[in-house]
């Protein structure tokens, strides 16, 4: 049985407006509970106040003072098994880690998202729906 998509939040991160907006609606469009975050740091407050409820965290790489590799660095240090998806424009810079590529499209990026989220253990979807 495919988990509630209501019950999973999606923790969005990137420093352009119109992308964090543009994946924001889709997302939700599709039944994701979505958090919206203009930086790292801002990112790190969020995280911090609904760990127990964000079952991704899909961060562009490319962003000024913490970047999405520190960004998630720093998330898994606190939850190791965080599911992560980078956004990048460069094909280099998500050290080969799951990437969807920018520009992406709606199905594409939903794809991504939804193959990231199924690959999640039964623990860490129980932790989720539990939360």
């Amino acid at each position: 049985m495919e988990p509630d998509k209501s019950s999973q939040t999606i923790l969005v991160v990137d420093d352009d407006c119109s992308i964090r907006t543009f994946v924001k609606l889709f997302l939700e469009i599709e039944g994701y509970a979505v958090l919206i975050a203009h930086d790292a740091e801002t990112a790190m407050k969020l995280y911090t106040e609904h760990q127990s409820t964000v079952a991704l965290l899909l961060t562009d790489v490319v962003m000024p003072n913490m970047n999405g590799l520190e960004l998630a660095d720093q998330l898994l240090s606190r939850e190791p098994q965080l599911p992560i998806l980078f956004m990048s424009g460069s094909e280099d810079a998500s050290r080969g880690i799951g990437c969807v590529a920018k520009p992406f499209t709606v199905a594409g990026l939903i794809r991504r998202v939804g193959e990231v989220l199924e690959s999640r253990s039964p623990a860490q979807l129980a932790r989720t729906a539990a939360a």
